[in-house]
């Protein structure tokens, strides 16, 4: 086989003049090839991070920069000892001492920090989570006793505080509401930084099909952007909603709910996967099988594995080695790796004899050499 010396780091490229770009790696230099497999960005960086909006940060003798997609350095290496994603309109950076600030596409710095500020994380629809160090007391055994803790707040692109620092973790904002932890208990805010509702739950997931999964007290729910409980807690484990579904347990088994909260495919499977482009992968008897909405099987029981449907393939398993399976069941991608990934943009990311490659639709291992 062609090209086992090239490797990866992420998935996931930048879209942007009808381009895609991909970080790759040759003899520990990399360089991004095109969703093409063409070699656009010559092997010369010690590391290469994803495009984001048209910028990404690379390291030359182990000290990062800012480049765009001609290759233009935006900063220079020996400036920050830290480049973040790119988001927003801005990245984040940290100096040789420590301070953090976020700088905008032509390397200006728009927004400095607090010297306290040790964390901060990109821009997502104009805001962004700090951290700082903070000590944190316990009253124990008839003292208080001090120790070094953190504490997370959101700001806006002005640098004005959206809250204070009274969240022990939580998630960017990529969407609203998001959730954040207090103490040991999750709970959403919105993008006003108010807090939806209470934070009492055990276990909170992100929102999908503007649903969350939550658990209270051992059992699993649902609730809506405005903190409603639509599906009382009920299930002894329960996943996110996709398409109209969602997978829950009941009695050992998993089955799938509609959003009124209803059974409508029966719990009998050892596992599943979320649905997806109208069908779902189903375990039973240690064979893994594809369903439709109505739980008819559209594909028996087959593979040992499978993930799910996307841009109309799905990586299955079968005689101990991957490939990936069209919607009527022919094979696009031939079953000799150790891995595939779900496809994106046209690729997927597959492991070949230890060695992490991309290929196409056709099954084609990416990059190409000319």
């Amino acid at each position: 086989m062609r090209n086992l010396w090239f490797a990866l780091l992420f998935l996931f490229g930048f879209q942007a003049l009808g381009q895609q770009l991909y970080p790759v790696s040759k003899k520990r230099k990399w360089g991004y090839m095109d969703g093409n497999g063409k070699v656009v960005i010559d092997f010369k960086y010690d590391l290469a991070q994803s495009f984001n909006e048209g910028f990404a940060s690379v390291a030359l003798g182990n000290m990062p920069c800012l480049i765009d997609i001609k290759e233009n350095r935006v900063i220079d290496t020996g400036m920050y000892q830290f480049i973040g994603p790119f988001s927003d309109g801005l990245t984040s950076v940290m100096d040789y001492k420590y301070r953090r600030y976020y700088l905008n596409s032509k390397g200006v710095v728009m927004l400095t920090l607090p010297p306290e500020i040790y964390d901060a994380r990109p821009f997502y629809n104009g805001l962004a989570r700090v951290g700082k160090k903070v000590d944190i007391v316990v009253h124990k055994f008839g003292v208080d006793v001090s120790n070094l803790g953190y504490k997370f707040a959101y700001i806006k692109k002005d640098g004005s505080y959206l809250t204070e620092f009274i969240f022990d973790d939580g998630e960017d904002f990529y969407e609203s509401p998001v959730r954040v932890l207090i103490g040991q208990n999750f709970g959403m805010i919105d993008r006003n930084g108010k807090l939806i509702g209470e934070a009492k739950y055990s276990t909170l997931s992100n929102f999908n099909d503007s649903l969350a999964v939550f658990s209270l007290q051992g059992k699993f729910g649902y609730v809506n952007k405005l903190g409603e409980v639509v599906i009382e807690p009920q299930f002894t484990y329960a996943k996110q909603f996709n398409q109209g579904f969602a997978a829950v347990e009941a009695e050992g088994k998993m089955g799938f709910i509609n959003k009124s909260g209803v059974l409508v495919i029966p719990a009998i499977y050892d596992d599943v996967r979320p649905f997806a482009e109208g069908r779902a992968a189903v375990l039973l008897d240690n064979k893994w099988a594809f369903i439709d909405t109505k739980g008819t099987y559209i594909y028996q029981p087959t593979f040992q594995e499978a993930g799910y449907f996307n841009e109309g393939l799905c990586p299955v398993k079968l005689k101990g080695k991957w490939g990936a399976i069209d919607k009527e069941g022919h094979i696009a991608v031939p079953f000799e790796f150790d891995n595939v990934g779900i496809f994106e943009d046209g690729l997927a990311e597959v492991i070949f004899r230890g060695i992490n490659l991309y290929v196409n639709r056709r099954g084609e291992l990416l990059p190409r050499v000319d």
